[in-house]
């Protein structure tokens, strides 16, 4: 495993970069607060994933949103839905979410971060090449409008980012078929 280390004074990050991360429950513990944690996917990832993740969260798992796939997703809609489940969940400024997915995944989770009570955290765990390369890197987080892509957003740092370089096969591998429900 190799780490990188984004040096931005208190809202510094690690990168952590390596096969086999997410079999490893001491690299996420102490990125993870003390609240309760909910992981945003969508349905390509979460049949592939997300019990490996849920695992890896233990007893910090508190629920699970699952979107659907594609970039008409990263919407207004879509992030009034994910503030519905936190105010009904009752969820507070100690919860954090996880991003586990490809760049829309991370964009709209981090989004969801920065504004819920002003900023909860979270954690990005990219399963594309794209995402792992760029956009879960830098805090770049938003929204499309209908008049531009990504008019709406923050920049807002995630605790860590954990670029786990197995999941990036397994969509040639085709495991990658959906049968999961949408949000």
């Amino acid at each position: 495993m190799q780490t990188v280390n984004v040096d931005l004074g208190d809202r510094s990050y690690p990168i952590f970069i390596g096969a086999d991360l997410l079999k490893d429950d001491s690299i996420l513990a102490p990125y993870l607060g003390k609240g309760r944690v909910i992981v945003v996917t969508n349905e390509v990832v979460a049949p592939l994933y997300l019990e490996t993740v849920k695992d890896l969260l233990g007893k910090q798992f508190s629920s699970v949103i699952i979107l659907p796939d594609g970039e008409e997703t990263k919407s207004l809609d879509t992030i009034a839905g994910i503030y519905d489940h936190l105010l009904e969940g009752k969820y507070d400024r100690k919860t954090g979410l996880v991003a586990l997915g490809g760049g829309v995944i991370g964009d709209i989770t981090g989004f969801a971060a920065a504004t819920y009570q002003r900023g909860i955290n979270f954690i990005q765990i990219p399963t594309t090449l794209l995402a792992q390369v760029d956009s879960s890197v830098g805090g770049k987080t938003g929204v499309n409008h209908a008049l531009g892509k990504n008019m709406i957003g923050s920049f807002y740092q995630p605790q860590c980012v954990i670029a786990d370089t197995e999941v990036l096969g397994s969509f040639r591998r085709g495991k990658s078929k959906p049968a999961w429900r949408k949000y």
